[in-house]
């Protein structure tokens, strides 16, 4: 389950200490009101013991205990609500604990409009070279700018293409791993290589345990969730194939290997991936406190961004947060990937996150991915350097 700390109660205020001015004024009051009453109610001589303990020791009896009765109920209401503060201050850190869980990356691979060289989409994008250009779909239709995969043909001749490439990217990453540690396999490509996760499971010998219905970082933050206490590994490989390409989009496969425990010089120099924080309720603000308290930085740690989907790295939620949260993250550091190879619909969260891997390990800098697929689902992920 998402860490959702503002489903935790608030710190109860401990109850007001009773004022004993106050109480020393009604002792006051009520010895009075004692004596007053007893003195024209005392039919027989107005002297002894029976008289002065009516008159004045039963009202400051009864005064005793109230007073007694007021601090002793005060002490259990402190200690009951110092108990309930303690569980709520208890589970605030274990929950930020589980929050700040993190994954070492041991490879990846991408293909896109630029072909399955690594540095050249790297570079291009750094770059904020535009390779957007008109084109007309692979099956028809009106030109648009769009940045198509290099196969065409139908769409299952395409998906055909690509599944031996994928594989081989699996069949590499995947030998990398001691051969008990136990993989998980997300396969996250909509409605597109419905077949790729039986081909997977059959053509790597490495055992992969699948992951279902989720899509984006969710399959992160909910492998980090469940898969956490044992080493265990999550190979994620997302797609996404257009058929009848939007306006600015782009093609993309993304393959990438996590564990959840530093592999032996495998690789030699990794990066974390911390535990992505998912929007949907639209506090883009709150989104942003969390995921920079999942990474542990502080706020002028954060130096770079990179941005998909929608218009957040020029909006001014996007903006208020950043200055709130990241005052040191300046807008020249924020990359937009989509002007480069358009927006690659599921694919775009984890290329986003296969981008920022390269450029945190060439300057050992915090990275911060944010991926808008819809109004009500961004992805915020922070990358930080071994």
């Amino acid at each position: 389950m998402p860490v959702e700390l503002e489903r935790i109660p608030a710190q109860e205020k401990l109850p007001p200490r009773p004022r004993f001015k106050r109480w020393l004024l009604l002792g006051i009051v009520m010895l009075l009101a004692g004596t007053a009453a007893t003195f024209p109610l005392w039919k027989s001589e107005r002297a002894g013991a029976a008289f002065w303990g009516l008159a004045t020791g039963l009202p400051v009896v009864l005064w005793g205990l109230l007073v007694v009765g007021r601090y002793f109920g005060y002490v259990l209401l402190r200690d009951r609500c110092e108990r309930k503060n303690a569980t709520t201050a208890a589970r605030y850190r274990a929950d930020v604990e589980r929050g700040q869980r993190f994954a070492w990356l041991i490879g990846e691979g991408l293909i896109n409009g630029l072909g399955s060289a690594s540095l050249m989409t790297h570079e291009a994008v750094l770059a904020k070279k535009p390779l957007m250009m008109p084109c007309e779909p692979v099956n028809g239709g009106n030109p648009v700018r769009h940045r198509a995969l290099a196969a065409t043909g139908e769409m299952t001749d395409r998906e055909a293409h690509y599944f031996q490439e994928v594989i081989a990217h699996v069949r590499n990453l995947v030998a990398l791993l001691p051969p008990t540690l136990t993989c998980y396999l997300a396969v996250d490509t909509g409605e597109q290589f419905s077949t790729l996760p039986s081909l997977l499971q059959k053509s790597v010998t490495h055992p992969l345990v699948r992951i279902r219905d989720l899509t984006g970082l969710e399959i992160l933050d909910y492998w980090l969730d469940c898969h956490y206490d044992r080493a265990a590994a999550l190979l994620v490989v997302s797609a996404q194939l257009y058929e009848h390409p939007p306006e600015d989009s782009g093609e993309a496969i993304s393959v990438l290997l996590l564990t959840n425990c530093r592999l032996k010089d495998i690789p030699d120099v990794s990066v974390k991936v911390h535990r992505p924080q998912i929007c949907r309720d639209g506090n883009l603000n709150l989104a942003f406190e969390r995921v920079m308290m999942w990474s542990g930085l502080d706020k002028t740690s954060l130096k770079r961004a990179w941005t998909s989907g929608g218009q957040m790295a020029s909006g001014d939620i996007f903006s208020k947060a950043r200055e709130a949260h990241a005052p040191g993250l300046k807008a020249d550091k924020i990359t937009h990937i989509d002007t480069v190879v358009g927006f690659a619909g599921v694919a775009a969260p984890w290329q986003a996150l296969q981008l920022a891997t390269r450029q945190c390990l060439s300057d050992s800098e915090a990275q911060l991915i944010v991926t808008e697929l819809s109004e009500d689902n961004r992805q915020l992920c922070i990358v930080t350097p071994e």
